[in-house]
């Protein structure tokens, strides 16, 4: 299968817009068809979902109908860029049916917060340990803690995670602002002298 990416959308789309950004701010390549000026594009369309709609991005023979975040990062080729990675900040475990319960959670799922680091973009969020994480985005967190870890590790510094919190029974959001310039790591220790 190729990972070649093609972005259907429609001139002044809100949705298409916001799915080109974010393909942008990830340095994913595309090919982009606008289907007010392009025929071929709607007739691709039409003839595999049997209605136009936008936006649509197509990575090798897959379409991804409407903007999803969630659905982009779990199906766009992975672009290695240098030094760009994230730090949540705290550990996640998913939620079962007994976390559910003792949270009085209406069904089972989310992620359960463990320990949150000191002077994290978590604790700086206001993210304490015992929180559930219903939700990110517009999105709910069904896939537990492999969705999570994978949709943080699609975050780039200067980008912020809108997530839904379960406290107490209270449900808040809270904004995870990832620094612009990520925390210089502890240094190695110095190799033994020969």
């Amino acid at each position: 299968m190729s990972d070649a990416v093609t972005v259907f959308v429609r001139a002044g789309d809100p949705a298409s817009d916001a799915t080109l950004r974010y393909l942008d701010q990830r340095g994913i390549t595309y090919t982009k068809r606008d289907v007010l000026s392009d025929p071929s594009a709607t007739a691709i369309l039409f003839g595999r979902l049997g209605r136009v709609v936008v936006p649509v991005v197509q990575v090798g023979e897959r379409l991804l109908v409407g903007h999803d975040p969630v659905q982009l990062a779990r199906f766009l080729p992975r672009v290695d860029t240098e030094d760009q990675h994230v730090s949540f900040g705290a550990s996640v475990r998913t939620v079962t049916s007994e976390i559910a319960t003792a949270k009085q959670l209406p069904a089972t799922y989310g992620v359960e917060v463990g320990q949150v680091k000191p002077e994290s973009p978590a604790e700086a969020a206001g993210i304490l340990p015992g929180d559930v994480i219903t939700g990110i985005g517009p999105y709910t967190v069904n896939g537990g803690a492999d969705q999570f870890r994978r949709a943080v590790s699609l975050r780039q510094p200067g980008d912020t995670m809108l997530l839904t919190i379960w406290r107490e029974g209270d449900i808040s959001e809270l904004a995870v602002v990832f620094p612009a310039e990520a925390p210089a790591d502890v240094p190695a220790p110095e190799p033994p002298p020969d």
